[in-house]
């Protein structure tokens, strides 16, 4: 009877300390992979929203300068300084435009760079281009801009959330080990007790 309860009560034994291993290894893993995703949001946040930002400020300043040289009437300044600054605008555009863009910034950055040719077109054939068209240029920055702003609090939600997340799932594993010890404790102390009660009495005792 004594040996088939001690093999029962180290079976019991080897399972919960097989569990909490596993219990362990589980609350690293997801500590990990919940890591992993933070760093994967701030990093998205750095590349796809604050770098973009910085993108769509100068496309601003070439837009202003641009509208700046409009208003001078003296021609080979005119030709020179927006050659230099059509080609800016256009090559940090191209830069922006190969960045990850969500479904409003795409229809946003094509409205964009349509309203920047019409500009351009504009400029070639006359001097004499209306503010409104430079507007509708610097009207399309602003709402990039905005998005930038909304998508970075969403990136923001995000990180929180997986923050909480973490903090939560390493908690319930915290109590989950607390409780697997105390039931090995109990199964230790329980088999230790047992023990004197089938102890063979000794023979020089009758």
């Amino acid at each position: 009877m004594k040996w088939t309860y001690s093999i029962k009560n180290k079976l019991v034994a080897s399972i919960v300390l097989i569990a909490l291993c596993l219990l362990v290894l589980l609350s690293n893993y997801l500590d990990q992979l919940h890591t992993e995703n933070v760093k994967n949001s701030i990093s998205t946040m750095y590349d796809d929203r604050l770098v973009v930002e910085n993108y769509i400020l100068k496309m601003a300043q070439n837009t202003y300068e641009i509208r700046e040289i409009l208003q001078d009437n003296e021609k080979p300044d005119l030709t020179n300084a927006m050659v230099n600054l059509t080609k800016e605008f256009n090559t940090t555009f191209a830069i922006f435009s190969k960045t990850k863009l969500t479904k409003i910034e795409k229809e946003t950055a094509d409205e964009l760079i349509g309203n920047f040719k019409k500009l351009e077109d504009i400029i070639s054939r006359s001097q004499n281009v209306p503010f409104i068209q430079t507007d509708s240029i610097l009207a399309s920055l602003t709402k990039l801009s905005v998005i930038q702003l909304d998508e970075s609090k969403l990136i923001m939600q995000q990180v929180e959330s997986q923050y909480a997340a973490i903090k939560v799932t390493s908690q319930f594993a915290f109590a989950l080990i607390i409780v697997i010890l105390i039931v090995l404790q109990i199964l230790v102390f329980s088999g230790e007790s047992l023990i004197p009660l089938f102890k063979t009495k000794d023979a020089s005792l009758n």
